[in-house]
């Protein structure tokens, strides 16, 4: 590995290392290069371990705009240009973050409640890059219907927009919390991932067409249970008493723009499962799941990923940073 490599590693978990240490008095570098907060202050010769990978930190959450940044998305029209969005409670807004500036945007969604927005999506539609949000939060399971909202993608400098289509679901076995929502760019699919489920359940929906003013009431399809996911460790019990045990529980979901494989979010983890010529998620969920490197983060909330296959992840809290990572060769490999 080259000395511009290894600067680069090293000055990242140096800075999240920092953040995390006084977020919880302990730093979690890349599980990869195992370095305790002396070893990343130290002069010494590092050695970093050969699968070990960048790790950027691209951003710092404006904490008055994204109080609770629960949904990520990589802009369609613009790769230097991340949406976000926040939870339940917040205002009916998208918020823009422009990354060569390191600036943030709000946009109005017009005539549209927030009740518990989770996940934002981007996507193409016909051609046209598109902006699904994701109303599907519901932490005690009692919301008969929660709500999908399509809209084109808002250029560069518009301020407020309106959404194209509703879709108003309800789960076959009752309600759910969800919030990992992704859109299968070659098939046109939606999954949706439950949260709080022992084994999350996985959800399909086959996209509708998405018209002006047209409102949907549809039900998904349960396709199966995702058991790969590894549960808390007992080191993690221990080093996170009062959370370590929602560890395992999904926090987001996305495509590869290229259609290549499925990123998934827990709030201990990033996994990345590549995709094969069958488009079968809930396979490639249960047996092609490959955990990415990435520091430990406050409250790992929200995933998206750009053409380049490279990731970005966002935490909620003060001063919460956004990480891009890359996965290893191995994570991006097909399917067989």
């Amino acid at each position: 590995m080259n000395k511009l490599v290894v600067t680069v590693v090293v000055s990242t978990l140096l800075t999240l290392g920092i953040w995390m240490f006084q977020k919880h008095g302990t730093a979690s570098p890349l599980p990869s290069s195992t370095l305790t907060q002396d070893e990343l202050k130290s002069e010494a010769p590092l050695e970093l371990s050969e699968g070990a990978l960048p790790v950027e930190m691209v951003a710092e959450l404006d904490h008055d705009l994204l109080p609770e940044a629960s949904g990520l998305a990589v802009s369609g029209l613009d790769p230097q240009r991340l949406w976000l969005l926040n939870d339940s409670g917040s205002r009916s807004e998208l918020v823009a973050l422009d990354l060569e500036s390191n600036s943030f945007t709000r946009v109005n969604i017009l005539d549209t409640a927030n009740r518990d927005w989770e996940d934002i999506e981007s996507f193409s539609y016909r051609g046209t890059p598109w902006i699904m949000i994701a109303d599907v939060g519901d932490n005690r399971a009692r919301r008969g219907q929660v709500t999908l909202y399509f809209l084109p993608e808002p250029k560069g400098k518009e301020r407020r927009a309106s959404v194209s289509t509703t879709v108003s679901l309800s789960y076959p076995d009752g309600s759910r919390d969800v919030e990992s929502v992704a859109i299968d760019p070659v098939t046109n699919t939606l999954y949706l991932l439950s949260k709080r489920d022992e084994y999350p359940r996985l959800y399909a929906l086959t996209l509708p067409e998405l018209i002006e003013g047209r409102e949907y009431t549809l039900q998904p399809q349960l396709l199966g249970e995702v058991r790969s996911i590894p549960p808390p460790t007992s080191d993690e019990l221990r080093k996170f008493p009062k959370y370590g045990k929602y560890r395992s529980q999904p926090t987001g979901m996305s495509h590869m723009p290229d259609g290549s494989a499925i990123a998934l979010l827990t709030y201990g983890g990033t996994f990345v499962a590549p995709l094969g010529s069958d488009r079968d998620w809930l396979t490639a969920l249960n047996q092609s799941l490959c955990m990415v490197s990435r520091p430990e983060l406050e409250q790992a909330e929200s995933i998206a990923a750009d053409m380049q296959g490279r990731l970005y992840i966002s935490s909620e809290g003060r001063e919460a940073p956004v990480i891009r990572v890359t996965p290893d060769k191995a994570c991006r490999l097909a399917r067989e």
